[in-house]
């Protein structure tokens, strides 16, 4: 129990960081990070710009918080959009079962036969590159994960006895769905949108670092990566900061989603 308290206290408190670091870029900057200035280049780290500025002079720190904006919201909207889908799609296809659900599965499950940015990718071809075409594509490649858990909740809720005495009052379908299987599936729905959070952070940055997430000079912090990757060993911070906020975010994801697995999941207490 220990640690799990450590690993929530750990993760939640990197998570914390990263939204106050996204709350304050949305109101204040060090610098201008769109101005350039050419006479402060490749600038090392200093008591000016702490984190150093990149080749047009601009400074990094302005663009990581300017960039952790933008992941964070990328992010939410990400596992808003597929947890609302993933959910509404895993609830009907569990509670209907039949044809209904034989249907809903073989599309779901030659989805997830694509890997997720490969399906994004394909999608950012057709919508552009852009922040709400990026937004859509993971949305849509992270969907099929989420109707999977939720249809599987569903199924093992369905035979409960409060389901059936809802139906004996005479509750219909959708009030039974909305009344009594959605609240029980919060907790796998709670994890799952946890983890898909650094998904769609690790997919924008991956995506951007190849030059299909938000077009320059919108900072972001793949393709801030990217444009760092001439300069390696010129100016190893271009690189190596935005890696590191990357990194520091998903293990904060990941530290903080283990601790709401181990505590909402009775499963998980009873080998505590």
């Amino acid at each position: 129990m220990r640690n799990l308290t450590l690993n929530g206290l750990i993760g939640g408190l990197l998570i914390a960081a990263l939204l106050a670091t996204a709350a304050t870029g949305f109101f204040w900057t060090p610098y201008d990070p769109m101005k350039l200035s050419f006479t402060a280049r490749l600038a090392a780290p200093d008591a000016a710009h702490w984190l150093g500025t990149d080749e047009f002079g601009r400074d990094v720190l302005s663009r990581l918080m300017v960039g952790a904006r933008a992941s964070v919201w990328i992010g939410f909207l990400t596992v808003a959009f597929a947890a609302i889908c993933g959910t509404v799609i895993g609830i009907i296809s569990g509670y209907a079962r039949g044809w209904v659900d034989a249907v809903i599965m073989a599309i779901n499950n030659a989805q997830l036969a694509f890997p997720g940015i490969l399906l994004a990718l394909g999608l950012l071809a057709v919508f552009g590159a852009n922040q709400y075409g990026i937004i859509f594509a993971l949305g849509i490649a992270y969907t099929p994960s989420m109707a999977r858990v939720v249809r599987g909740a569903v199924l093992s809720l369905r035979e409960r006895e409060f389901i059936e005495a809802s139906k004996v009052m005479g509750n219909g379908e959708i009030y039974t769905m909305a009344r009594h299987i959605l609240p029980n599936c919060l907790a796998p729905i709670t994890v799952l949108s946890t983890s898909m959070f650094g998904w769609a952070i690790l997919s924008e940055s991956a995506l951007s670092f190849l030059g299909l997430g938000v077009p320059p000079p919108a900072p972001t912090w793949g393709n801030m990566l990217a444009a760092g990757r001439p300069f390696i060993e010129q100016a190893v911070w271009l690189g190596l900061f935005p890696g590191l906020c990357i990194a520091l975010t998903l293990l904060g994801i990941n530290l903080l989603g283990d601790a709401l697995r181990d505590k909402l999941d009775p499963r998980m207490r009873g080998l505590k």
